[in-house]
């Protein structure tokens, strides 16, 4: 259903550097350059992720209750996410671990503030 999310960034190439160390934990690369924003995807027939210089020229800005989250093939991988985003000045805003039955994530925030996590499910779906 989603195609893909963007964040803001005050910062282009910085905020690039960093998303290509953490996204590429998870296997995905640049699918899209250009000077006002970068696309990060694995395949092009899944959700991809973007950061961008606000189209409108105002300062990027972080939303409360906006959060990104990103499937993780393991918990491993959700570990070794949380660590690269840490690594790479990314701030912790919960250590990973299973906060459900199945449900293993980790979050942080990147370089502009944005909260994003990691997440591995092999629970089951409902209530």
């Amino acid at each position: 259903m989603i195609g893909y999310t963007m964040v803001g960034t005050k910062d282009i190439k910085r905020s690039g550097e960093f998303y290509d160390k953490v996204l590429g934990v998870l296997g995905a690369q640049r699918s899209m350059d250009y000077e006002n924003f970068i696309v990060w995807s694995i395949t092009p027939d899944q959700p991809s992720f973007s950061v961008c210089l606000p189209h409108d020229g105002n300062e990027a800005s972080v939303g409360n209750g906006v959060m990104t989250a990103f499937n993780a093939m393991s918990p491993e991988q959700v570990d070794e996410f949380y660590k690269c985003a840490l690594d790479n000045g990314g701030t912790d805003e919960g250590a990973p671990g299973e906060r459900t039955e199945g449900f293993y994530i980790g979050y942080v925030r990147d370089l502009d503030g944005n909260k994003f996590a990691a997440f591995n499910f092999t629970g089951e779906l409902g209530g």
